[in-house]
């Protein structure tokens, strides 16, 4: 893994972590890992391995795609994250967002 998608990675967990306010040493414990080595995880300085991935999405409450998300640019990639960031939405958002989309796909592909 490049270095770049270790980053991607730790931000999507320190993100993660955050958002349900807790802390490095809490989520660290539970996971079975000690905090510097989460730390250095969420820093991208190292890149955990798949199993210690799925430990933290489990632990987190997030399924292991989203740890990834931001870290590749190919078309189902890019889709997945999409749908990631319209499912905890009200389906008049979803559909708002999806029609602001295709106006600016539009508009994006009539300048090539």
């Amino acid at each position: 893994m490049s270095n770049d998608i270790a980053v991607r990675i730790g931000r999507n967990i320190a993100s993660a972590r955050k958002a349900q306010q807790r802390t490095q040493a809490d989520v660290a414990e539970a996971v079975g890992v000690d905090t510097v080595s989460l730390s250095r995880i969420e820093r991208g300085v190292v890149t955990a391995g798949i199993p210690t991935l799925d430990k933290i999405a489990d632990e987190l409450g997030v399924p292991l795609g989203r740890l990834f998300d931001g870290a590749s640019a190919n078309s189902s990639a890019l889709a997945d994250n999409i749908i990631a960031q319209l499912e905890p939405l009200k389906d008049a958002d979803r559909l708002f967002l999806v029609e602001q989309f295709q106006v600016w796909a539009k508009k994006l592909a009539s300048k090539k």
